[in-house]
């Protein structure tokens, strides 16, 4: 349905880092093409604990815990990572990334901003561009269906007022003439 997220290396980086923190992060990569997704992230994390500003750790980590299925921690992540990361191609992978964990949570106002902002960094982000119509198809979509269960709703309460209606008690009409009455009245 979603693009799946991108996953960058430590490559791009490799000036702003140690060795140690450029091998940790290789570990990191190799345990995530093994699918050892809490394993890559632990590396990451490693690195992170070491050194906050290192932001292939940062992202890298967001993919992996995504992977694991820890979808808030994988958002905070991406937003550390898009803080420190330089380019906007970098940039814009990142708010691709978060969106599509948030559209994933059916998160459709923040996704949309994250696709904006991806595409905003990058106009060429094609991945970007077309989760972004889907997540505004999807929203259009939820609207709709907001209004009609609304309405569904409103005509449910009106059924409902109009069934109490109709099991008020009504006022029976006297059954006492008039005369009876007057009678009634000048005993008392």
């Amino acid at each position: 349905m979603f693009s799946k997220t991108k996953f960058i290396f430590s490559i791009s980086f490799a000036n702003a880092q140690s060795g140690d923190e450029k091998k940790t992060i290789k570990q990191g990569n190799e345990a995530y093409k093994k699918g050892e997704y809490d394993k890559a992230s632990g590396s990451y994390q490693h690195v992170i604990q070491k050194n906050p500003e290192n932001a292939t750790a940062q992202f890298n980590n967001g993919n992996a815990l995504y992977k694991s299925d820890k979808k808030e921690e994988s958002i905070k992540a991406y937003d550390n990572s898009i803080k420190l990361l330089g380019s906007p191609a970098e940039k814009s992978n990142a708010y691709y990334n978060k969106g599509v964990v948030l559209q994933n949570e059916k998160k459709l106002p923040e996704c949309i901003e994250a696709y904006k902002n991806a595409l905003k960094l990058d106009p060429s982000n094609e991945d970007a561009r077309q989760n972004l119509q889907k997540a505004l198809q999807q929203q259009q979509q939820q609207q709709k269906q907001q209004n009609k269960d609304k309405q569904q709703e409103k005509k449910k309460q009106e059924q409902q007022q109009n069934q109490d209606k109709k099991n008020e008690p009504k006022p029976q009409p006297s059954k006492l003439t008039r005369k009876d009455a007057e009678e009634k009245l000048k005993a008392l």
